[in-house]
Parts: C-alpha cells; structure tokens; sequence
C-alpha cells in the first residue's frame, strides 16, 4: 500500500487541491480558488478591462444624443354619467380591472394608432424623422438609405421606427400611465407623443361613436321587422275573433300597458254579473222567507211590519181613546148605557179592522216570498244557460289566447327595443371620455442617453466578466503541471516534495555541491519523504523516471542518491537510460562498460565506479546494445538488481522517459519502486497520465511524483495563485547583497 504522506519540508495549502466546488456534497463554489484562479493570469482580466473601457468610451463619444419626451395619461375604467342611460359599450366591472388596463397598454402600442400618428404628422414624408430614429438605440436594425421605396413601404418603415421607440410605462397602483417617445431630434420627440394622446382620447370616442351607431342601425332593423310582425299577429288575432264571435271587454289597465291586458269576454263578465243579481236574489228571498214564516207563526198583530204600520198604529190610537172614554163612562153609568154600548160598538168596529189589516200585511209578506223565490229561479236559470255558452267560449278562445300571448311577446319586444333606442340615441350624442391628460409632453432638455457613467460601467462589467470568462476558459483547457498540488490534483500521486528552478547550469552545480542549499535541501525533503513511503521502510530497488525528456529525472536520480549517500547509506546509482545515458558525463565516470555489459553476463565488480561522493557508487548505461527493450525484458535484469541489492543498502536506476519506450516500463516492473518527476511546465496532464498508466499496467509500484523546476518565488508572487513558501535556507549564513535585498523587499 503506497503511503499518502507529503513530503518533509513543503507546506501546501488547502486551496491547493481543493476543486472549484466543495466535495463534501454542499455545492458551495470555493471563492478563494477562483480568485487563484483570477490572479493566476490577471493581466488578461486587465487587458480585456481594458480595452472594455476603451470601447466604452469610444462608443459613447460617438453616439448621438437621444432625448424623451413623456406625458401621463389618466384612464379610468368607466366614463363621467353625464345621463343615467346604458351606453352600448359594455360595463368595464363586468371584468377584472388587469384585463381592462392591458387592454388599454396593447391599444397604445398598436400599429392602427401609430399608424394614424404618422399619417397626422406626415412622418414618412419627413426625412428628418427617419434620419433621427435610424440613430436611436431602439433601432437595431439597418434601415436601407434607398429613397426609391414605394409609399407603402416608406410608411411601413415609419410606423415600426414610431412603435420601436415608443414606451409605455404604468404607474403601480394608480390608473395612470406615462407615454414616453425617443429621438434624436428633442421637438420631434414633444410632437409623438403629444400627437398619441391626443390620437388616442380621439380614436376612444370614436369607438364609442361607431358602436353607438352601429348599434342604432341594427336595432332600427330590428325595430322594423318586429313592427311588421305585430300588425300581422294584430290583424290575426283580429280576424280569429271576429270569425269566432269572441267579444272581450277591455279592462281598466288596458291602455296604461299598452293593451297587453286584454280584459274579458262579454260571456264571463255577464255571468259574473248574473252571479253577483243570484247572490242579490237569493239574500232577498231567504229574508222574504223569514218574514213570512214569522208572520204565520205570529197572531197578527205581533209582527213588527204591523207594528210599524201607520195605519194600524192610527186604529190603535183610536182605539186606545175609545177604551178610555168607555172605562170614563162606565164609572158613572152602567154597561147597557146607550153611552156605553155605543163606545164599545165602536171599539169592536176598530178591532175588526185591526184583524184586516194584520191579514193585509201577513198576505203581503208571503207575496214578497214567492216574488224572491221566482226572481231567484230566474237569474239561476240565465246563469246554467251562460255557463253552457262560456265553456264552449273556452274551447274556440285556445287558438285566440295563443294568438294573443304571440301579439303580447311582439309588442313587448317591439317596446323594449324602442327604448333601448331612444337611450342609446341619448348615451351616443354625450361625448364623455374615460381619458384624460394630465401632464403633457415638454419640450426635452437634457439628453437620457448616451449615459457616460452607465456606459462606462456596463463597459466595466462585460469586460470583467469576459476576461473572467477567458480565463476560466484556459484554466479548464490548461493541463499543465505548473504547481505541486497537480501532482495530486490532477495525476492523484502522492506529491513526495518539489524541486526549486534554478536559472543556470553553474547554480545548479554549486547547489548540488553544497549540502546546505535550498536545492539540496529540497532532495533532502525527498528522501525523508521517500523513507516513510512504504510502511515496510524503504525501498531496496528505485526507479526514477519521467514521462518524456528533458523533466529533470537524471539531476533527481544523482541528488537522491547523494543525499542518502551523505546519511551513510551505501547508495548504487545505475544509468538505466540505455538509449541516451548521461550519468557518466554528470559524475565524471566512463562509459565503456557498465549496466548493459552486467546484463550481458560481465562480472558487477569490474563495472563499478566510485564517485567523489563518499558511501555513493555509479554503474554506467556501457554500451548501447542493438536491442535495449530486449536486453531488458530478459532474465538477467532481475537476477542483477537482486544481486545489487544485497550489496547495497539502496539501489537507484536513472531509468529513460516512459512514452514512447517500453524500457522504463521493464524496468518498473523489476524495480520495488517507482519515484514519478514532473518538469513544471513542461509536461502536460494528458502525457503524465498515460505514462502513469502504462507503469501501472507492467506493474510498478508507484511511491509518488516530486515537481521539478518549480519557481516558488513566482508562485509566491501570484503567478500561479498559490502560496508556497519554502524555507530551505533556514538558518544560513546571509551575503551582504542579499540582506540588501531582503531589505528591499
């Protein structure tokens, strides 16, 4: 199991490997690695900032003035009641008020409307016009200069430049809306937009006015073809009952409705009025009967009729004297007093003519009974014969009773819409509008664009956005390994230390010979690195190699093996690159035997070298076989390395680079590591990972990759938006000149 520990001596930092977007599954973008990211080629953000602002500027400088001229209109969603008449148009409650005031925006921004202001103010005649919009921001698109174009088109062209820049704006919760117009030219812009509020309250009650006499004539139609169907079904009606001999009396209410009322016919009102003499006739004979049952069952004299009698009250009076005057006689004379015998005659003469006239009376009121009763058998006799005739009126007056419900519904729609005319005759001729002005168009003074600052800042954000976009762009193309995190990052190896640039081949000469220097220093992070790679300890067998030439892998092989040299360690250092061997001139060796004369079957201790470095021995690349894949996939490769090994407390291949070879891969698989170098910018993700993948399909055991040449003061500096500090020359003795400089900074 290869060990994930950095190497001693380096301090990443977290942003490093961090990606752009968290990995713990919050989504959160990680701010500091964009602004890495940002600094890492800033010069392009200023560069397109820039040249942004210079745009900005120049575009502003050479546009045109544009001035607008605003009005408000007021729109109500009803008109002023001058009469309370319906209109025609219909009621606006009777829908939601978004619906009536979007309405009224589409209105204002219709081409009939822009139409009517361009015919008003003759603007597709007016070259000025035309030349002032072309010049509007409003207008895109490219007018043609072309004065050959039809009317037609010349006036297509005028009303989409009007509507183009046209706004209209509403207030928030008012009823009001602004009218605003651009143009170059200030008193062309006044005259628009007073001409569109002015076109547009006209073309309102213009609608208004056509539906109002549209109405008027369709109902004048309307009107006439009812008229002529009421005369037909009057003349029907008419005719049925006079055929029918259906005779209706008109009642009270006939003429306040018009006649819909009809009344009844003569048969019913007759037998309503023989019913009314019946009841009459029947009352007076039940009363006559009772008079005549009380005058039989009474004396005589005892009914009130012969009691209120003058007569008989005369005959009583008189005989009260009579009796009087008797009884007056009587106390002086005696009955058989002639005297006396006359008064009494005379009474009895006035009680017989009492007896008559109670008769009279008694047989006057049996007279009065049967009278009733025959008046009664009469009018009941009219009223069975009128009934007989009623219900035959009954059968004839169906057909009469439909023709008079179809000349009641002509008339009452002949009514209504007769009324229904007369209002809408009234509700037409008052000129009441729903809009009004309230602020008309002034005369604009100060231009609304260009706007200098705006512009400038519009110009200022599209550049940083751009450049911020380019510079994404390249980050994302970039697969460079440039810093020691995309040792990690980007080929997923565990970053056992990075190796500082050196500008020259003499420093890194004198670096290489003082233990003491940053350089060294860093090979010494390496080892340490190296040492606890493994969790078994150190390796026996090193392979270091590259992906392609030139990244520093033979100057890593000779530093690595000095530095466990100096730590006492026996260290063999063999020049694997069979093909392009380089370690000999390095250390001062020869190369006329070596690695590949040991593996040919020559004796190892004729073919060692030793080297100034004390505890640290060369074997040379010798000489170049026909076939070094061939001479490498034998058997004799392992059998030599292990024989080394027990010799040697470590053994370092300097092997050749992995792409397009099949050596270093042979010797990966014979090796018990793999340390991986990466020139910093010099080899590409893409190259790395297929070397990486070819090592690890022959099997090699890769301990990590170490970055040589990296410029951490650059690094430091921004230049690749990280913060690598490396404190190699801790503790060292500082020359004059670089204290000076350290001042300096």
């Amino acid at each position: 199991m290869t060990s994930m520990l950095p190497a001693a001596g380096t301090s990443s930092s977290a942003a490093e490997s961090r990606p752009l977007f968290g990995q713990d599954g919050d989504g959160l973008i990680d701010l500091r690695r964009l602004w890495h990211i940002l600094l890492k080629r800033w010069w392009i953000l200023a560069g397109v900032l820039a040249v942004a602002l210079v745009l900005g500027v120049v575009i502003t400088l050479l546009s045109t003035p544009i001035y607008r001229a605003s009005a408000t209109l007021q729109i109500d969603r009803e008109a002023a009641q001058v009469v309370d008449v319906e209109g025609v148009l219909p009621a606006e409650g009777m829908y939601s008020a978004q619906e009536f005031y979007q309405t009224q925006y589409g209105l204002l921004k219709s081409r009939s409307l822009a139409q009517r202001v361009v015919t008003g103010l003759r603007l597709a005649q007016d070259a000025q016009f035309i030349e002032a919009n072309r010049r509007s921001p409003a207008n895109a698109q490219p007018r043609s200069d072309e004065d050959g174009g039809s009317p037609a088109e010349r006036n297509r062209q005028a009303v989409s430049q009007l509507l183009a820049n046209l706004r209209v704006t509403p207030t928030m919760n008012s009823r009001l809306v602004t009218i605003s117009y651009d143009s170059a030219d200030p008193a062309l812009a006044q005259a628009v937009v007073n001409s569109i509020t002015e076109t547009f309250i006209a073309t309102n009650l213009e609608r208004r006015f056509e539906a109002s006499s549209y109405a008027r004539r369709f109902l004048e139609e309307r009107i006439e073809q009812l008229r002529v169907r009421l005369e037909e079904s009057e003349r029907e009606l008419v005719a049925y009952a006079s055929n029918q001999q259906i005779i209706n009396i008109p009642s009270a209410s006939a003429t306040s409705d018009g006649g819909a009322n009809r009344g009844r016919s003569l048969i019913a009102s007759s037998l309503e009025a023989l019913n009314a003499s019946l009841a009459e006739a029947r009352t007076t004979r039940i009363e006559a009967e009772e008079r005549s049952r009380a005058a039989q069952a009474s004396t005589g004299l005892g009914l009130s009729e012969v009691l209120s009698s003058p007569t008989i009250q005369a005959l009583r009076e008189q005989r009260a004297e009579l009796t009087a005057r008797r009884q007056e006689l009587l106390e002086r004379f005696q009955p058989e007093y002639p005297s006396v015998q006359q008064t009494q005659a005379q009474i009895t003469e006035l009680d017989r003519q009492l007896a008559a006239e109670a008769g009279d009376v008694r047989r006057s009121l049996q007279g009065q009974y049967a009278s009733a009763a025959a008046a009664e058998r009469s009018i009941q006799g009219e009223i069975d014969a009128l009934k007989a005739q009623a219900l035959d009126l009954d059968q004839r007056s169906i057909r009469y009773n439909i023709l008079q419900r179809e000349l009641d519904t002509n008339r009452t729609l002949y009514d209504g819409l007769l009324q229904r005319y007369r209002e809408i005759g009234i509700a037409g001729g008052v000129g009441t509008n729903n809009v009004s002005v309230v602020d008309s168009a002034d005369l604009p003074v100060n231009p609304v664009a260009p706007r200098p600052l705006i512009n400038l800042a519009l110009a200022g954000l599209l550049g940083l956005l751009l450049g911020a976009a380019i510079i994404f762009v390249l980050e994302f193309l970039d697969e460079s390994l440039r810093v020691p995190a995309d040792i990690e990052a980007k080929l997923n190896l565990p970053l056992l230390g990075s190796v500082p640039w050196l500008p020259s081949a003499a420093a890194l000469a004198q670096a290489e010979r003082d233990p003491r220097s940053g350089f060294s220093e860093a090979y010494h992070s390496v080892r340490s690195a190296l040492q606890f790679a493994r969790p078994g300890g150190m390796v026996r067998t090193l392979l270091v190699t590259s992906s392609q030439p030139a990244e520093g892998k033979s100057t890593s092989s000779v530093a690595i093996a000095r530095a466990f040299a100096r730590m006492g360690k026996s260290v063999l250092l063999i020049d694997g690159d069979l093909r392009n061997p380089s370690l000999h001139k390095m250390l001062g060796g020869n190369n006329r035997a070596g690695f590949s004369s040991a593996l040919a079957g020559s004796d190892l201790n004729d073919l060692l070298q030793p080297t100034e470095q004390e505890h640290l021995t060369l074997l040379p690349s010798g000489p170049r076989p026909p076939s070094p894949a061939d001479l490498l996939s034998s058997q004799a490769l392992p059998d030599v390395l292990g024989r080394l090994a027990e010799h040697f407390d470590l053994v370092i291949i300097d092997g050749p680079p992995v792409m397009g070879l099949a050596d270093a891969t042979l010797l990966g698989n014979a090796s018990e590591g793999v340390l991986f170098i990466s020139g910093a910018g010099i080899v590409r993700r893409g190259t790395a990972l297929r070397a990486l993948d070819r090592l690890r399909g022959a099997g090699a055991d890769i301990l990590g990759g170490v970055l040589e040449r990296f410029d951490s003061k650059r690094a430091n500096l921004g230049g690749y938006g990280y913060e690598y500090t490396y404190a190699y020359d801790y503790g060292m003795e500082e020359t004059p000149g670089a204290k000076a400089r350290r001042r300096k900074r």
